[in-house]
Parts: structure tokens; sequence; C-alpha cells
């Protein structure tokens, strides 16, 4: 009965196997191909090897600070270094234990530098193309983030990894298997949390190396004191006053230009807006200036009457419709159209005035009284809810500069309005030499003609205060010595001269209050009151930057903020002049006014002497080589002052030579005769600065 008894079993069994085992042996397999297809797609998202990635390249090593672009304009502003990417020498595939430390990303105000839909990019130059193999990068994210890296250029990126951070039990070297040739990288990460600490790469170039395109030309030529002083201003002071500025810089609105409510492109520019004391007076003062050997540039800033009308605030993206795409120049036709009606119409044009799509301009064009229009002021600013990175701030400019190169019509841009007419570059909050090292390269990407389109200058805005750290914001204004001015503005010189020869440097603004409660307020000299030590600061601040070899130095500002020339905000009582309503004039101006008169043929030729008690600059005159002026000041604001100081040059002994001391309500100084030594002259030195003008003995 056995074999029946096992028949019957079996049978059950196999019942038992159909109806259950069966069925749930497919829901594991089910499951386990589930498990694998997610699995699947984590490995396709992440691309990390699970072994060592097996190459026979070598790690590319090559790789320097001037070859990364943030794209976010971050350096400066956010505190943060692409360079942090590859600076510590990590080769993972030999040495995995290795732990970077440095963070390449924003450390402040971080949100504005990760643009919705676009995030931090990094661009990467290997200056060849590269046939690269494997990439490693250390994940040292405290939450989960997605990063992604590309090859190709600017016009075309493809993608090549595509990763999400762990957290910090998950933290070390992620390994990619790479087969892609490329001269360009880019990195993007979405947000402030996708954190890597360092990147290596793997791979073999495929030709020789090449330096970091800077574009053709020579340095721009040393400046006469005289063309090196200008200011700034908001309204039109008269020419006496303008006596000792070479150049104004004029703020207007956008707002008073594009104030029509008609839709682009049936919009027309208004060239008589009702700016007071009188309309079109910015055509008949440019004259004037023009005439009396003067220059005016306009910084056209703000939004057209109708985005104000939509609350977009004055530092908003200018586009034409709300909510296009703020990095495609396409956008910013309107703002392109109405920059070509300005150059048309203040420049010099062929336009002929009944073509401008404009009104109230009498059909008139081609005035040649303006050539220089600047396209905004500090878009860059940190504190305001309307960053620009360098590609919004591009792709504005390509559009106001001709239209990126007509591709968005021939009678947009000014260039093809007024070819002599140039683009100055909206003033930067900060030296930031590497937001124009990116602009550079977005023009060379980015136009066939790869022209860098701001030819009028790159203009940069610095004040001499204790901010340390913008998190913290400064709380007093320092002399320009302890904030090493000349220094700082010498090194942006230089990088202009390398990377863009012939492009002027600009300090488009730099200045003190004179109230004691603002955080700019100049430092109160012992000895000296507030408008005298406001004076005598911005005269140090002024020579200090003549010294550094830049080439304009733009104060600010020309007149008060306001009536009232005690008020006590930042920035309010920092003029030359008092406010709308009040000509009163400051000791700043008669200080000025004082070294134009004697300095203003000279131009910079040597530091002296940088340290100890007393800092001295040369100055040679233009024409007459052997003459020169000696610059001698304390670099303290403690009332330090130095008696019979010796300074040697090359003067015969005896000799008569002019000194020239500062004087209140005197445009021409103090002025006497000492007599110099043997090789040297003596003299007292102090916080207020003194000149010695000389003939140097051969």
């Amino acid at each position: 009965m056995l074999a029946p008894l096992m028949t019957a079993n079996t049978t059950k069994k196999n019942q038992l196997f159909s109806a259950v085992v069966l069925p749930l042996l497919g829901l594991v397999v089910l499951i386990i191909l589930i498990m694998a297809g997610i699995h699947y797609a984590i490995s396709w998202y992440n691309k990390p090897a699970t072994t060592m990635v097996a190459t026979t390249a070598q790690r590319i090593s090559t790789i320097a600070a001037a070859d990364l672009y943030d794209l976010s304009g971050s350096e400066a502003s956010g505190y943060s270094n692409p360079f942090k990417l590859f600076d510590e020498d990590c080769d993972p595939a030999i040495n995995p234990e290795k732990i970077p430390a440095t963070n390449p990303l924003p450390s402040s105000k971080v949100f504005i530098f990760y643009p919705q839909g676009k995030g931090h990019r990094i661009v990467i130059d290997l200056k060849a193309i590269h046939h690269l193999e494997a990439m490693y990068w250390y994940d040292k994210a405290f939450e989960s983030d997605s990063i992604w890296l590309y090859a190709g250029d600017m016009k075309n990126w493809i993608p090549v990894v595509a990763y999400k951070t762990g957290t910090p039990a998950t933290w070390g070297w992620k390994q990619f298997a790479i087969n892609s040739s490329t001269r360009y990288l880019m990195i993007r990460f979405n947000s402030y949390k996708s954190v890597i600490s360092e990147m290596v790469l793997y791979g073999t170039a495929k030709e020789p190396l090449q330096n970091t395109i800077a574009i053709k030309g020579k340095p721009t030529a040393t400046v006469c004191f005289e063309k090196f002083v200008g200011v700034n201003s908001y309204d039109y002071p008269s020419l006496a006053l303008m006596q000792p500025m070479h150049r104004i810089r004029l703020y207007q609105m956008m707002g008073w230009y594009d104030n029509d409510k008609a839709d682009y492109p049936a919009n027309k520019t208004n060239f008589n807006h009702d700016y007071k004391p009188q309309p079109q007076l910015l055509e008949t003062y440019a004259d004037s200036l023009q005439k009396a050997g003067k220059q005016i540039w306009i910084s056209v800033r703000g939004v057209p009457k109708y985005l104000e009308a939509q609350s977009v605030q004055e530092k908003g993206k200018p586009v034409t419709v709300i909510g296009m795409d703020t990095e495609d120049p396409f956008s910013y036709e309107r703002h392109a159209k109405t920059f070509y009606n300005l150059a048309a119409y203040y420049g010099k044009s062929t336009v002929p005035g009944s073509s401008l799509q404009a009104i109230n301009h009498n059909n008139k064009a081609s005035l040649n009284v303006i050539n220089t229009f600047e396209n905004g002021n500090e878009e860059d600013a940190y504190w305001t809810n309307n960053y620009w990175t360098p590609m919004d701030y591009f792709a504005l400019s390509t559009a106001d500069y001709d239209g990126h190169e007509g591709r968005m019509g021939k009678q947009l841009g000014i260039k093809n309005a007024s070819p002599s007419s140039l683009l100055m570059a909206s003033g930067m909050i900060k030296l930031d030499t590497q937001r124009t090292r990116t602009l550079l390269f977005l023009c060379q990407q980015l136009r066939t003609d790869q022209q860098f389109i701001w030819q009028g200058g790159v203009q940069y805005h610095h004040y001499s205060n204790d901010e340390k750290d913008n998190s913290k914001p400064p709380t007093k204004g320092i002399s320009p010595e302890e904030d090493k001015l000349r220094e700082r503005l010498a090194k942006v010189k230089t990088f202009h001269n390398k990377w863009l020869p012939g492009i002027p440097v600009i300090l488009g603004e730099n200045g003190y209050d004179r109230h004691r409660s603002s955080w700019q307020a100049a430092p109160l000299l012992p000895g000296y009151n507030e408008e005298q030590s406001q004076g005598i600061l911005t005269i140090r601040s002024v020579i200090a930057a003549f010294a550094s070899g830049i080439d304009e130095y733009i104060y600010y500002m020309m007149r008060n903020a306001t009536n009232n020339d005690d008020a006590p905000g930042t920035f309010a009582t920092s003029g030359f002049i008092g406010g709308p309503q009040s000509n009163r004039i400051y000791q700043s101006w008669y200080y000025v006014s004082t070294v134009m008169q004697h300095l203003k043929n000279y131009q910079p030729d040597a530091v002296v002497k940088e340290s100890g008690d007393v800092w001295s600059y040369r100055f040679r005159h233009q024409q007459y080589k052997d003459s020169v002026a000696y610059y001698m000041v304390c670099p303290t604001t403690n009332g330090n002052k130095i008696n019979n100081y010796r300074l040697y040059c090359k003067t015969a002994g005896g000799k008569a030579i002019k000194q020239v001391n500062l004087k209140d309500n005197n445009t021409a100084g103090t002025v006497t005769t000492i007599k110099s030594g043997n090789g040297f002259f003596e003299t007292t030195v102090s916080e207020n600065p003194v000149f010695v003008f000389l003939k140097e003995n051969k």
C-alpha cells in the first residue's frame, strides 16, 4: 500500500505546489526583477562603479584656477572657490583613503547662486580635447540632492553623469566610468545640499594644451591726472562745478525712455521724459560738457514702465514678456530696441531721425554728444531678490550691444545704430575679476565673433570699509592705506593687461560720507572736522587709485542725496556739493580742484615707499620728463605727524622746489617753496597729504 500512498501524497504536493508555491515563486521572481530594475535605474542615475574603475589613463593634473568659470558668479559675494574642486592633489585610484577637506560651493548668500531649474554651474576648461575614461568625486553632502556632469561646450552640453548625493553615512569617493572626448566639462549642482569636496578626472590629451584665450590688443595707455578723475551724478551740475572732473557718470532710468504702454514691437522710445528741471536738458548739457572738454556717459538702469506696473523692481530683469528665459538674448528685444534708439539719437549715427521708433525727438538723430552707454548698475548685488548671474547679464548685454550679432534684428543694439558707440559694463559691487573672466569666456563661447562686448570699460565699485564677510555688514569707513586700495586696484589692472588688454579699468564708485552715523563715514582725523576729514580721505583714495595704474576714477557722489545736508543715512552726505536745492561746496571739492590744478599733466611713475610712518608715490610730467611730483602721507588716522622727514631723490642741493598743501575753500592750495639738500629734501608729513614738485638732476 506504500506505492499508492506515495502517489496520493505526491498528487497533493503537486496540487499544493501549483496552487501556493508557484504563485509565491512567481511573486519572489517578480520582486527580484523589480528590485533589479530599481537597482538598474539607480545605477543609471548614479553610475558609480562597484569596483575600481579600470583605466590606463593618467590623472589630469593640469587644471588651474584660471581654467574654471563660475556661471553663477558666486566667488566674490558668495565666497565660493571653484578651484577647490581640484586643489588637494588627490588620486583616489591610487590612494582612496585620502579625505579632501575643502568645499568649492558658496558659503554665504547661498540661495541666490542656484537659479531655479538651472542650479549652480561650473565650467572646466581642460585646455585641449581629452578622451576621458573615469571620474571620481568625493561625496560630502549632509542631505540628498542632484549633481550632473556634462561634456561639450556652452552651445551644446551632453549629459555624462547624473548622481544623487547621500548623507554623512555614505560619504566617500564615488567612481564613474566615462567614455567621452571633450575640451570642456560642466558640473551642475541642483542646490546647496549637493556637496562634493573634490573631483578627479582621468583621461588622455588628444592635442597640445592651449592656454585660456585672452583678447588681442595692447594695454591701455597711461593717463594723465586731468583725464583720470570723474564723478557720479543724478542731475546736471554747472560747468564751473564740473571743472575738476573729466567725465560724469549720469544716472538715467529705463522707465523714462520706455514709458509706452504699447506692446513690443509697437512701443516707441520717449526722448522728452518729464524729468526735472526741464525736458530735453540731457542733450544740451552733454553738448556743453563736450565743448568744455568733458565727457558724459549714461547709466540706464531699472525696468520699463510696463514692468514697473507689474511690480518688477528696479534691479529686475527687463525681459520683453514676464516669464521669458533670462539667459536668452532674445528675451531682451524690447530693451535692445531702446538702446538702439539711444545710440541713434545721442551718438554718431547714419540713422535718419525719421526712421526712429521714437516720440518727442523732432525727427533728430546723430547728435554725437554721448557715445558710451551703461546698461544697468550693480546687477550682482547680493542684497536684493534680483541677483543677476553672469549668464543673465551676458544675455542682456549681447542684445544691447548689437542685437546678438544681428541675429535678433538689425534695429536692435547700440552698434547697429552707431558703430562708434561703446557699451560700458554695469558697475560691479566688488573688484570681481572672476566675474569679468567668466563674461569674457561667455563672449568667446556664445558669440561667433568672440568679441568682448564691453569696449567702453569694465567698471568696478569699491568702498574702503571694515567689511570682511558679507554676512556681516560694514560698520565704519577705513583709510585707503589700511584697505590696501592701491594694491587691490593694481591687481585688477594686471588682470586686464593679461586677459583684456585695451579694455579700460574704471573704479566707478568710491567715496566717503561726512555724517558720523553712516557706516561709510570717513575716519575722523584728529585736529580736523568731519568735512575736512572726508576731503582728506578722498584725496588719499584718489591718489592711491591713480598710483595703481587704472584708467579712471569716478567719485561717489557729485551732489548730496537729499536737501538735508546733515542727513544721517548711508551715502546721503557723500556729495562734493549740497543736495538738489543747495549749492553748498564742501572741502572735498576744493581739495580735488587743488590737486587737479597742480597734478593734471602728471602720470603715475613709481611706488617710492609703502610701509612705515610715511608712504610716498612719484608722478612724472607727461611732456617734461625731468619734472616729477612726490606725494607723501602718513597712512594712519590717529593724528600721526613726522617732522623733518627726508626723502631721497635726484635733486641738487640748495635748489628751491615747490610744495603744495591742501587749504580750505581754496582751489590752489597753499603753495610754498622749500630748499633741497644734495639728493634729498626735507618736509613735514602728516595724515593730510603734501605734494612736492621738482626737476630731477641728471
